[in-house]
């Protein structure tokens, strides 16, 4: 048995957090952190979180004794701050947040925030789990992928590796549910707004852009561009990417959808589908459902890849990475199966 503490509980992602840690049967949480509803109990806060009973605590770096690992799920730019805090400190940390992701001149541009560290950001592991397992598990700071970059680069990482297209054209257009956005309101995601509508922001500026190329580069070893268009859906939860490329192979559709199946066999949180791709297919779940269509006329190939955005795109995924992390089965506390009605 371990033990965790959540920085940011109260927000979408650290709640998600705490729904799967509390079904874990390794993992113990002892600390719910969040400065700004200190001293209040969970249930107070969320009267539907009735057997959640702890008290929150404000954050103190000297008062995480016994703390084997610490979530951090709070906003880009908080998450840094913690981080200066946390340099000492002994246990594993796994940060939700885009601070450890990027190099500090990428960061700065990306994100318009002083980075963390430099030495710090250098020893995070970026944690895309099926592909990064073996520094996972000696790792100290781990770095949550964005919801984003884990769909595209989940759904483009074999096509790169194994040299299937090309790099340097590839087109993503790229939707999610509005808690994509964070807890805190603005005026996209106002009900007025935001209902009954779509809305295209970060148009080729999105943070999770570089975040992408640089996966590809360092696990698909191909120096690959990547043009994105990003989507905000009156819709709670889910992302779907639909990514366009150029194959440099002319094989069949069939064998495209067998090169993925291929890619991803050993992989309990990947299914290759076949049909028509939605949402609702991975709401609720820590899975990411894949397709590959072939286009005769253009001989392009459709790469579509769905997740929900609050799990595999954020707190599943962390407890994905903390399992590994700790030596347990990658898939406790992580089998729901998706909420599809």
């Amino acid at each position: 048995m371990i033990t965790c503490g959540i920085v940011g509980v109260t927000g979408y992602a650290g709640l998600e957090l705490l729904k799967l840690i509390e079904q874990h049967p390794t993992i113990r949480l002892e600390k719910v952190i969040s400065d700004s509803s200190a001293g209040m109990t969970l249930s107070e806060l969320y009267p539907w979180l009735q057997a959640s009973p702890k008290i929150l605590e404000p954050f103190q770096a000297d008062s995480l004794d016994g703390i084997d690992v610490l979530f951090l799920a709070t906003p880009s730019g908080v998450s840094a701050d913690y981080i200066r805090q946390l340099a000492s400190f002994p246990g594993v940390v796994i940060d939700l947040s885009g601070d450890l992701r990027l190099p500090s001149g990428l960061y700065e541009t990306w994100y318009g925030k002083p980075p963390v560290t430099e030495s710090i950001q250098r020893e995070a592991v970026y944690g895309l789990t099926e592909w990064n397992r073996e520094l996972l598990t000696g790792a100290k700071w781990i770095s949550n992928p964005g919801c984003y970059a884990t769909a595209v680069s989940l759904a483009l990482l074999p096509f790169v590796q194994h040299d299937w297209i090309d790099p340097a054209h590839i087109v993503v257009s790229a939707c999610s549910g509005i808690t994509g956005a964070g807890k805190g309101l603005s005026e996209k995601t106002h009900h007025a707004k935001s209902n009954e509508n779509v809305q295209l922001y970060k148009i080729h500026s999105h943070q999770h852009i570089p975040e992408i190329e640089q996966t590809l580069y360092h696990m698909g070893g191909a120096e690959a561009t990547v043009s994105m268009s990003t989507h905000l859906l009156p819709i709670n939860r889910g992302i779907m990417a639909t990514i366009t490329v150029l194959p440099n192979d002319d094989v069949s559709e069939d064998e495209w959808v067998k090169r993925l199946q291929a890619a991803y066999m050993d992989e309990p949180f990947i299914r290759v589908q076949r049909g028509e791709p939605e949402i609702k297919s991975t709401v609720g779940s820590n899975y990411c459902d894949l397709w590959v269509y072939k286009e005769e006329r253009t001989h392009r190939l459709t790469i579509v890849s769905v997740i929900d955005n609050m799990q595999k795109g954020a707190a599943g995924q962390a407890l994905q990475n903390a399992n590994v992390r700790f030596g347990f089965d990658e898939t406790l506390g992580l089998l729901n199966q998706p909420q599809y009605i």
